[in-house]
């Protein structure tokens, strides 16, 4: 896989979004215009961006709502480890287009490496943490809308209460970005 730092033809900063968000229509116009300017968009499982490896997001900065990663199905998260997952592969390098409310406008885009092993690890954890409790409550067929991982990540219901979405807290994501933006100040320091 090559090493991403940079997607060349992004949206720029300052690009207007024709539209307010409602139900992930911001997100599907990002990877519209994506499209326009030549990449090709993965609609299936893994990273939307797969032959870079990179999955696409966009964030109204005015949001404090739970960061989503990715979705499965209930009895796919039951038998498959962080490290084999969709999720795991959606969060490791990721295209994260900010945005406003006020304008509409985009306010910054830029390439987030997440696979340092401090991330992973607290967002390795926070999936099995919901993994395992998922499989004890399926054994009784049990489903609530909501499921504690740790501080760093949930599972939340998906509408047709057949899968589970893995999301992370605000806080928890903007911990993340400083963390992939500092990584390797940190490594030249302590390793």
């Amino acid at each position: 896989m090559i090493n991403v730092t940079k997607i060349k033809k992004g949206i720029a900063v300052g690009t207007e979004i024709p539209e307010r968000q409602r139900y992930g229509n911001v997100g599907q116009w990002a990877q519209d215009q994506l499209i326009e300017n030549g990449y090709n968009i993965n609609t299936g499982v893994g990273p939307d961006l797969a032959e870079m490896g990179v999955e696409v997001k966009t964030r109204k900065i005015e949001s404090s709502s739970p960061h989503t990663v990715g979705s499965m199905r209930i009895q796919d998260i039951i038998l498959t480890p962080y490290d084999q997952s969709n999720i795991c592969d959606k969060f490791q390098k990721q295209y994260r287009v900010h945005y406003s409310d006020e304008g509409q406008v985009v306010t910054k885009e830029q390439i987030y490496d997440l696979t340092d092993e401090y991330i992973q690890g607290k967002i390795r954890e926070a999936y099995e943490a919901g993994r395992k409790t998922i499989a004890r409550n399926e054994a009784f067929g049990y489903h609530p809308p909501y499921v504690k991982g740790t501080s760093w990540g949930n599972f939340e219901i998906v509408e047709s209460c057949t899968g589970y979405s893995f999301r992370i807290p605000h806080g928890a994501m903007k911990k993340i970005e400083t963390a992939s933006k500092n990584a390797g100040i940190f490594k030249r320091f302590f390793e």
